[in-house]
């Protein structure tokens, strides 16, 4: 599959999996709703992790309602891979499909409004011609 070729591709395959936890997944959203209303579709979360010398290190990643990780609550667990170099460099696959989707989502949008924009642009231009 692509997303094997991608990880393989960046060395993500290479680094070492643990277990991260949820430590404050419902403050931080709390505090983006009190912020802005229209955030409640976006989750934002803070992950400790160990590394192979039981040190801990911090993440934090932000989600869309559309992804499986906007659910997760403080003190539950994902499985991440870290960089064994830079131990604060994490990947996790469900973040990056998510992001993935997203981005894809965004592009197509993009290109539809470019799309209509050219249309109506080339329809104002042939008429005067």
């Amino acid at each position: 599959m692509l997303i094997e070729f991608w990880e393989r591709l960046r060395g993500y395959d290479k680094w070492p999996e643990t277990e991260a936890t949820i430590i404050s997944g419902q403050k931080v959203r709390r505090a983006l709703r009190l912020r802005d209303p229209k955030l409640n579709r976006v989750s934002a979360d803070m992950l400790v992790w160990k590394d192979q010398y039981a040190r801990k290190h911090y993440g934090a990643f932000v989600t869309y309602d559309t992804s499986a990780l906007y659910q997760l609550l403080e003190g539950e667990s994902i499985l991440i891979r870290y960089d064994p170099s830079r131990p604060n460099r994490y990947y996790n696959r469900s973040l990056f499909v998510a992001w993935l989707i997203h981005l894809t989502k965004a592009a197509i949008a993009i290109s539809v409004f470019l799309a209509a924009l050219v249309w109506r642009i080339w329809m104002i231009v042939t008429r005067r011609g």
